[in-house]
């Protein structure tokens, strides 16, 4: 994004009326489902041949809760993903479509451990999706992980010890 992007970028945001940012936080959780859901079917693609050797995966309805910076908050329903295998699990939390990191974020529960999913928004508008690990007592926070198959499938394989 050249400079005088950026500047435009910071003109239409100054601009912006309390009705304007409204509109535009209600647009974004109205399509925050639909963005998770298209991540869903990416992920069980890409988990269908363990599935054949036994990996169940499903869908858990859930309620959010959530409050914009322009202090309107947000009810709305969700699904979580819900991974198991060997005895373990993974569950996909979609707990805010409002992060400071990027455009949503979903929680990842391990065993004992809990990683982020962030989606950021391309240059054309397309979802993307970063693993984020935790950060470390005064350690700076790992850079995140582009969220493709290998990635994805290094997450399950941890999580449930394979």
């Amino acid at each position: 994004m050249s400079k005088a992007d950026q500047l435009a970028a910071k003109l239409r945001q100054a601009q912006r009326t309390p009705a304007d940012t409204d509109h535009c936080a209600d647009l974004a959780i109205e399509h925050w489902p639909a963005q998770v859901y298209e991540l869903y079917r990416q992920i069980e693609t890409w988990l269908a041949p363990v599935c054949e050797a036994g990996l169940d995966i499903r869908h858990n309805p859930t309620h959010v809760f959530e409050r914009h910076s322009s202090g309107s908050s947000y009810h709305y329903a969700i699904d979580q993903l819900v991974i198991e295998g060997n005895h373990r699990r993974i569950e996909l939390d979609p707990i805010a479509r409002f992060c400071a990191e990027g455009e949503g974020c979903i929680e990842v529960h391990l065993k004992e451990q809990l990683r982020r999913l962030v989606r950021t928004v391309g240059e054309h508008g397309e979802s993307l999706w970063h693993i984020q690990a935790p950060q470390t007592t005064g350690q700076p926070r790992p850079t995140p992980l582009v969220l493709d198959e290998d990635a994805l499938l290094s997450l399950v394989e941890e999580g449930l010890g394979l």
